[in-house]
């Protein structure tokens, strides 16, 4: 009887298995593989408790500096109905680096305190991509930059874009 349970079973998978309609074909190829990020410029944004990367595909800088101007402009209006805000607010600030190290200093700032997290998130994100798109020649990827931030008295970091993404 127990026989005739398992042939009775095997012949029942080997009929639904076989009448799905799919037939067997050669290797496909699917192309290349993805490939990590982007290479384009991106800025970060605070949206709700995180960030969120947006890509400036037809902006170029020669020094990653210059990416603290477009992030001092809002989101666009796209951006704002996602629910993309800025939180940035600097005044005087000068930046200097090599390859994958970059400080931030900015006298007067805030730094320091959990009400900061965000906005030193998006210093450290957006510093970080400019950074490597400056140096993309290099093989410098954003996850390779440092990022220190300096309010004229103390310097916090060096930090690394993942410690702010969740």
């Amino acid at each position: 009887m127990t026989r005739l349970r398992t042939a009775a079973g095997a012949l029942v998978l080997a009929l639904a298995t076989a009448g799905c309609g799919v037939r067997p074909t050669g290797v496909v190829d699917g192309g290349e593989p993805a490939s990590g990020l982007t290479k384009d410029l991106r800025i970060y944004y605070v949206r709700g408790s995180g960030l969120q990367g947006v890509t400036r595909p037809d902006v170029s800088i020669e020094e990653a500096s210059a990416v603290l101007k477009l992030l001092a402009e809002k989101p666009t209006r796209a951006e704002e109905e996602r629910g993309l805000t800025n939180l940035v607010r600097l005044g005087s600030y000068s930046t200097s680096g090599t390859r994958n190290r970059i400080t931030l200093r900015a006298p007067g700032a805030s730094f320091a305190g959990e009400r900061d997290r965000l906005p030193n998130g998006q210093l450290v994100c957006t510093l970080a991509r400019a950074q490597s798109f400056v140096h993309r020649t290099e093989g410098i990827r954003p996850d390779d930059v440092r990022v220190s931030l300096n309010d004229g008295e103390r310097t916090y970091g060096p930090y690394e874009c993942s410690q702010f993404l969740s």
